[in-house]
């Protein structure tokens, strides 16, 4: 009789240990689905960044193309100019 006590309080004590990592293991996972949507808004942060940075680039090459041109050449190019869009913190 008293071992079939002790028998119910383990079982008891190893339901509530259950109990409480099936909760744990639920906020856990809650917790990556919520980190991997800030890193994929990051990465596309990183993304829009890289694609001003090389349009950029290819605007300031296209400027030194005509930098010792004419006078005419070099006003054109200054008009061309434009600037590229700044990735705001996600």
């Amino acid at each position: 009789m008293e071992n079939e006590k002790k028998n119910k309080i383990w079982v008891y004590i190893l339901i509530g240990f259950l109990i409480f990592g099936w909760v744990k293991y639920s906020d856990t996972k809650e917790e990556v689905g919520e980190c991997q949507d800030v890193l994929e808004e990051y990465q596309d942060a990183l993304q829009t960044a890289n694609q001003n940075i090389d349009e950029a680039n290819s605007i300031i090459e296209n400027a030194q193309s005509y930098a010792w041109s004419s006078y005419e050449d070099m006003g054109y190019v200054l008009d061309s100019l434009s600037t590229v869009d700044t990735v705001s913190e996600p």
